[in-house]
């Protein structure tokens, strides 16, 4: 799992995911009390204008990050 700025924020990075995958997950988070934030890869104008898909980075709690990392690995077979 990637440390970004979690001394300053308190969040870790869990994964980047398309936009409906990554909403999947910071659902299963929130059902078991991580706290956990996305911000788009891309912005807005660009996926529209492109077509590309939406990607979210999906941001965790850094003192719930072990945590996170299994709820990801269930639901996706990998952690990143």
């Amino acid at each position: 799992m990637e440390n970004v700025n979690s001394q300053e924020t308190g969040f870790e990075l869990l994964a980047e995911k398309d936009a409906m995958w990554a909403e999947m997950l910071m659902q299963a988070l929130k059902d078991n009390d991580v706290p956990c934030a996305a911000v788009p890869v891309h912005g807005a104008g660009l996926v529209m204008k492109t077509g590309m898909r939406e990607r979210l980075k999906v941001y965790v709690a850094a003192d719930k990050a072990a945590q996170a990392g299994e709820i990801l690995e269930e639901l996706f077979g990998v952690t990143e």
